[in-house]
């Protein structure tokens, strides 16, 4: 009988010990590493909540044979039967008639699962900055659901010991470029246009994993007029356009288009009127971003738009400056610069051009928000006591926005005196004959004068 007792004693120690070491693997000692979707800024916050949705037991000489138990106080909701979940009558948690698993888990039963669990299932939450993973630790053995704020999809997964997961959802990608102006570039970031004229503009959005609190913004700055004339292709996508504060266009897309329609490509169009005619240096620029998710913003795209000018500095002959003369410019098609109420026009006749007159320091005020041409500087009025200036040519070049190309500036000599003719009618050939014949006078005058005291 003490024999029996003792072996007792020692079968209950046993017991005790494998049942502590049975607990010790059950609980505090599972992990989750959550790793953010690609494509976030370094500064972006995510946070991961995680939700305890089954108990687990664990065999510790095997830890693959998991069976899950329903956690304490809970039962099955009727969508979280319809979506094929059961219990069996030793307890266990069932997923279509066998033991619950992560991997088969479908879109309906994840659906059921988020209106399951409650704040009051929530065990831990966890901030990741930028692409960085974070781990949730000391957890228990069970079947966790996760959200991200980076999106509506969201991760299923067991601590059986340790579980690694990546956040399904993905950026957004946004393109912005020009698809229409005087002249602008392959890659549709710079335009080269002539003020008044305008510059059409092609956003593209394609939709990512996940996608939801999709919010797209445009800034123009005050150099541009929106012409307001935005166009979403599809129309389906959007749920309204409106103009949030500071920004010129605002759409706002529809959660339940956007999460269906993953990968396809959301295109908006729209143009502005370019309305300051000195962007040489500072040029009109009109940015994009599209909000996504909870608080995230893609990184701004946008596109510049540049016009040139042109200066002349009047001296005379002995590089002085000399007031009085006035300019104009014509075009390749002989048509004469105007600029009126902002906008550049080109007029047929040059008594309707622009005249520029130098002043005392003999600047002369400069031709602004030139496209890319070719120019000719014409000399309209002379100053009184000097010669014409002859014309001369410019040329703006295309997809050139350095100060050389958009800021060009000339020096115009006029010489004193009156310049003879040297075509046309009599031309010079009056003083040719007059000289001649004053030599010849004077030659028959000194023969004369020869004989006479001869």
């Amino acid at each position: 009988m003490k024999l029996l007792k003792k072996l007792m004693v020692v079968f209950v120690a046993l017991f005790m010990v494998m049942s502590m070491t049975s607990r010790v693997m059950a609980e505090g000692d599972g992990s989750i590493t959550i790793t953010p979707p690609s494509g976030l800024q370094s500064d972006d916050e995510t946070t991961y909540t995680v939700y305890k949705v089954f108990d687990a037991t664990v065999n510790p000489d095997d830890t693959t044979k998991v069976s899950y138990k329903l956690c304490e106080g809970d039962t099955l909701t009727p969508a979280m039967t319809a979506a094929g979940f059961s219990v069996d009558s030793a307890g266990n948690v069932l997923f279509n008639g066998t033991m619950a698993n992560t991997g088969d888990t479908t879109d309906a039963a994840i659906a059921a699962i988020a209106a399951y669990v409650t704040d009051a299932d929530i065990v831990a939450t966890k901030t990741a900055t930028g692409t960085t993973a974070v781990t949730v630790d000391g957890l228990d053995y069970g079947y966790y659901f996760i959200t991200t704020t980076t999106g509506s999809l969201v991760a299923i997964d067991t601590t059986n010991k340790t579980a690694e997961i990546k956040d399904k959802n993905t950026i957004p990608d946004l393109d912005k470029k020009i698809t229409g102006a005087t002249s602008y570039d392959e890659d549709g970031k710079k335009a080269l246009a002539q003020v008044g004229t305008d510059v059409k503009y092609e956003v593209t959005i394609t939709v990512g994993k996940g996608a939801v609190g999709y919010v797209f913004h445009d800034v123009m700055d005050s150099r541009l007029s929106y012409n307001n004339d935005v166009v979403v292709d599809p129309a389906a996508s959007v749920d309204n356009t409106t103009t949030a504060s500071g920004d010129t266009i605002t759409v706002t897309f529809k959660d339940e288009w956007t999460k269906a329609n993953e990968g396809k490509t959301i295109t908006i169009t729209y143009s502005a009127k370019i309305t300051a005619d000195a962007l040489s240096d500072n040029p009109a620029k009109n940015t994009a971003t599209l909000d996504f998710g909870e608080g995230y913003k893609t990184t701004e795209t946008g596109a510049e738009v540049y016009n040139a000018k042109f200066t002349v500095t009047k001296h005379d002959g002995d590089g002085k400056a000399l007031t009085g003369a006035g300019f104009v410019i014509a075009n390749a098609d002989g048509k004469y610069y105007k600029l009126v109420d902002g906008v550049v026009t080109w007029v047929d006749s040059i008594d309707e051009a622009e005249e520029h007159v130098s002043d005392a320091d003999g600047a002369v005020a400069a031709f602004t928000g030139l496209a890319n041409g070719t120019y000719t500087l014409i000399e309209k009025t002379v100053p009184e006591g000097y010669n014409k200036a002859d014309d001369s040519t410019f040329t703006v070049d295309e997809h050139d926005y350095t100060a050389a190309n958009l800021e060009q500036a000339a020096t115009v000599t006029n010489n004193a005196g009156a310049e003879l003719p040297s075509t046309g009618g009599i031309g010079t050939t009056i003083f040719h004959v007059v000289g001649a014949a004053l030599v010849l006078g004077a030659g028959v005058l000194l023969v004369a004068k020869k004989r006479v005291n001869g």
